[in-house]
């Protein structure tokens, strides 16, 4: 982290990513908005570093390769301390079979693609309003 003092140490984002590519550029979108990525490995203890974090937001690739994107967000949203932090999660149109039990279990996701065009709005608009206070 850099002593930027437009960075802002005490809100973060949780960034659930394991693609270099897109993880690289979820990390410099939300530094773009002087908020702290913070990148979180799937282990026995994420919830718990997740919860210790307060993250403002989460974001999660649906497809990661190394945990269950579904399972590792329905346990978030089940965590009384995580619930209702919003999140972002993506995952490529032609994966029917994330988007069908995403629906199933009720989230809410957004196209790879579309995530990757409009990375920094959609950034902005799924995070909870910050007033002037919370951003100094």
């Amino acid at each position: 982290m850099t002593d930027d003092s437009s960075e802002n140490t005490k809100l973060n984002v949780a960034i659930l990513i394991g693609e270099d590519f897109f993880r690289k550029r979820t990390f410099d979108a939300i530094s773009a908005l002087a908020i702290t990525p913070m990148a979180f490995e799937f282990s026995d203890t994420l919830l718990d570093e997740l919860v210790a974090a307060q993250p403002i937001g989460i974001v999660v690739d649906l497809e990661d390769e190394r945990f269950s994107g579904l399972s590792v967000l329905a346990a978030i949203r089940a965590t009384p301390e995580l619930a209702d932090v919003p999140y972002i999660a993506y995952a490529a149109f032609d994966r029917e079979d994330i988007i069908v039990s995403a629906a199933a279990l009720g989230i809410n996701h957004v196209i790879r693609s579309v995530y990757a065009a409009d990375l920094v709005k959609m950034i902005r608009d799924f995070l909870p309003d910050l007033d002037e206070e919370l951003v100094e």
